[in-house]
């Protein structure tokens, strides 16, 4: 039997530490369903955070994700399938990423540095899924036989320091080019920049925080196919809550996205509470 079909809700919310010196919110994020031509649904969602060290970092994600969303839509507009969406393939976007950031550099008079962001995707078809990462933050992902049970794909990359990651700009990018085909059925993700990494990864057992995500997706399950658009108004207000703003100061990404049908009605609060990690 096939899964029931995407319901999905994002947003990206600028951090507090923005808002005191009036910059803008420097994540990006992007979630939609691209049909192939045999009318098979494919989820495509990405998320990106712009460097607070870069001075065009919000033009640098917002690229990220509209180039990322555009190539996904002329794969499987085209013929193709998940299958063809191989790590070659992944490197090549990330070249045509790097040349799209130099034109817009050299126009003007600034560095690819100067557009530097992280980067976080998930392509996730009916029996198979593809996930992308360069830099921190996580996807986290629970199978069809897993409901409330949750593990993230990749974990955050750090550098040397706590504040220290890789970008997609960089030149060596393709190098950490995190890639993974994962061949069976996945019913729900999550997203989510570095913003939340301390709300939703438990990293002194280096976990996924169940508590964070359960009210999360109970909601999303009610909803009706495709943008739950008044849950993203939700869930917007939520990141930008004193009850988050007190744990983290920095921009906030999440996306959500579940195939499942409501299991838990009793805990369906939803977007309002996060259980300490």
């Amino acid at each position: 039997m096939m899964p029931a079909l995407w319901k999905y809700t994002f947003a990206s919310v600028v951090g507090t530490s923005h808002t005191k010196t009036a910059a803008p919110c420097q994540d990006a994020s992007a979630c939609c369903v691209v049909n192939t031509t045999g009318g098979d649904p494919v989820l495509v969602a990405i998320a990106a955070d712009g460097a607070g060290s870069a001075s065009r970092a919000e033009v640098g994600s917002a690229l990220a994700c509209d180039l990322f969303i555009s190539e996904m839509h002329a794969l499987f507009e085209s013929g193709g399938a998940l299958e063809d969406l191989t790590r070659d393939l992944a490197v090549a976007w990330v070249a045509h990423f790097h040349n799209e950031v130099t034109y817009r550099a050299e126009a003007e008079g600034l560095r690819p540095r100067d557009f530097a962001c992280t980067l976080l995707a998930a392509v996730i078809g009916a029996e198979m899924s593809v996930f992308l990462q360069i830099g921190d933050g996580a996807i986290v992902i629970s199978e069809s036989g897993e409901p409330d049970e949750y593990t993230w794909v990749f974990w955050p990359q750090k550098g040397e320091f706590a504040n220290i990651t890789t970008f997609a700009t960089d030149e060596a990018a393709s190098d950490h080019l995190e890639y993974s085909l994962v061949p069976h059925s996945i019913h729900e993700v999550a997203l989510f920049t570095d913003g939340l990494e301390r709300l939703a990864l438990k990293f002194d057992t280096q976990e996924a925080h169940a508590p964070f995500f359960i009210p999360m997706f109970n909601p999303l399950r009610r909803a009706s196919e495709g943008h739950a658009e008044n849950l993203s108004t939700a869930l917007e207000s939520f990141l930008n809550s004193k009850q988050i703003n007190d744990r983290t100061d920095d921009d906030k990404t999440l996306i959500l996205a579940t195939r499942r049908v409501v299991l838990d009605t009793a805990n369906d609060a939803g977007l309002l509470h996060v259980e300490q990690g």
